[in-house]
């Protein structure tokens, strides 16, 4: 399996915050009053190839100031190299997303069959 460590932080600006006097359970809160009660931005994080459009790993997470995520999953099976994407998607604002590109490289694999052979003399 591949594991991919993405780091989140907020940019705050200490003007801000201290004029606010926010504290860090306010931040992550959303301004919607319609909504039925307190609602709490959450984030997707996802890592897709776009040339096969096929998702390959997928988090929800709600971000304070920073949060460490570790988003697994399987490489392909054919060895190359491979230009993946990882999304950072807001389920609370529009015009938030983000997209990075993510380069893997596949080595060819060392096979089980060369354990089993060995003993076939």
């Amino acid at each position: 399996p591949v594991q991919v460590s993405v780091k989140l932080e907020r940019e705050v600006d200490d003007d801000d915050e201290e004029d606010e006097g926010q504290s860090d359970a306010d931040f992550g809160k959303v301004a919607a009053p319609l909504f039925p009660k307190e609602k709490r931005e959450g984030w997707w994080i996802v890592i897709g190839d776009t040339k096969t459009n096929s998702l390959l790993s997928l988090k929800r997470v709600t971000l304070q100031r920073s949060q460490k995520v570790m988003l697994e999953f399987m490489a392909p099976e054919e060895p190359g190299d491979y230009n993946l994407t990882l999304f950072c998607m807001s389920d609370s604002y529009l015009g938030c997303d983000q997209e990075y590109s993510v380069p893997i490289s596949v080595a060819v694999g060392e096979s089980d069959d060369d354990s089993s052979e060995e003993g076939s003399d």
